[in-house]
């Protein structure tokens, strides 16, 4: 049986990650697994731990260090009893990995969902982010990465050792995004989809380029763009000079994303990096026909028309094109949404992430060397 772990993340508001630590901790819990979550006060993830009876620390963790915040985390492990710290994103591995190094015989994990800071265009930022992974790397015991091309770059760039890393593929529950199955569509518009924070990485704005290349050829299209974030008004005002704001909604957060999906004939993903998005598997899994963009994790998920269609990141007129082929070719939807379901149920299973997750967390608690 597995020690007291805590599973730390920095915000709590609704996304990827937060998905993932919610899922770990209520099936670790429904395991045996005495678990505890840590991040902000409030926000979506704090609500659904509540809901769920699993306890939940709350730890402010600024994105500047700070000496007081890296204490208070300390301060929560050695409250907690935990024996395994598992840390989310990057502040979160800062403060976590740290305090744990600090509370005493405390093991750490670190997760990797997409090694963002790469990405970042300042050089100041990847440089110094890479510096602290790096260091940082002395004192966490196992690193997982959710996908193998984050696992190639972390050992390319320093950020884990070859003995002690491994590639963990998010895991979804297949029944709750079933397709629509056999009773039609039930609008007289082409729907195209997509799911995700409203932030640089997710491609909205090649997204809103290609609505108006694809609108001439498809006057019926309407684009549905699910969720939030910073770039919503930058957004907005892009649609309406691209002159599709007619055709395209932008439909906030939502809690009720599989039944939303069924209501796509086609899903986007148009982001310029990822780890391995929870959303392409949801969508598959709901038996919607997906384009995404050729990126990092995505591409271990999809072969090229096979299993839905890839396109270049920063391409609108690519993505305009395969929407475009998609919605003439009724068919070939049909085809790639039963196809993408089969191979989220074959590879995707959430108990099979949940097994892979515990055997790392085992092999963090080995006599170090």
């Amino acid at each position: 049986m597995l020690p007291p772990i805590l599973l730390v993340i920095d915000d709590a508001s609704i996304g990827g990650g937060q998905q993932h630590v919610l899922t770990l901790a209520e099936r670790l819990t429904a395991r045996g697994v005495k678990v505890a979550v840590v991040c902000e006060a409030s926000g979506y993830l704090v609500d659904e731990l509540h809901r769920r009876a699993i306890p939940h620390h709350a730890l402010r963790q600024p994105e500047r260090p700070s000496l007081r915040a890296l204490a208070d985390a300390t301060g929560v492990i050695r409250a907690s009893g935990a024996r395994l710290v598992h840390t989310h994103g990057g502040t979160a591995g800062f403060y976590g990995r740290l305090a744990a190094r600090r509370a005493g015989d405390v093991r750490a994990v670190h997760t990797y969902h997409g090694i963002h800071y790469l990405h970042q265009k300042s050089v100041h930022k990847r440089v110094l982010h890479r510096a602290i992974d790096r260091f940082l790397l002395r004192w966490t015991d196992e690193v997982i990465c959710v996908a193998k091309s984050d696992r190639d770059l972390a050992l390319k760039e320093g950020l884990a050792l070859p003995d002690h890393v491994s590639v963990i593929y998010n895991g979804i529950e297949p029944s709750r995004f079933e397709p629509r199955g056999a009773k039609g569509r039930a609008h007289d518009r082409f729907i195209v989809g997509t799911v995700g924070r409203l932030h640089e990485q997710k491609g909205h704005a090649h997204l809103l380029e290609a609505a108006a290349l694809v609108r001439r050829a498809l006057p019926q299209v309407q684009f549905r763009i699910i969720g939030d974030g910073p770039l919503r008004g930058q957004l907005e005002a892009q649609a309406r000079m691209h002159r599709v704001d007619d055709v395209v909604e932008f439909l906030g957060a939502r809690d009720d994303v599989p039944e939303q999906l069924r209501q796509f004939d086609l899903f986007v993903l148009p982001s310029l990096w990822e780890g391995l998005p929870y959303v392409l598997l949801e969508a598959m899994a709901a038996g919607v026909p997906v384009v995404a963009t050729d990126v990092d994790g995505v591409r271990e998920v999809i072969a090229d028309r096979a299993e839905g269609v890839l396109v270049p990141p920063r391409n609108a007129q690519a993505l305009a094109d395969a929407v475009i082929d998609l919605a003439a070719n009724g068919a070939w939807r049909a085809e790639l949404g039963a196809k993408g379901a089969h191979i989220v149920r074959e590879r995707f299973g959430l108990d099979t992430m949940i097994e892979q997750t515990m055997g790392a967390y085992a092999r963090a608690l080995l006599p170090r060397c």
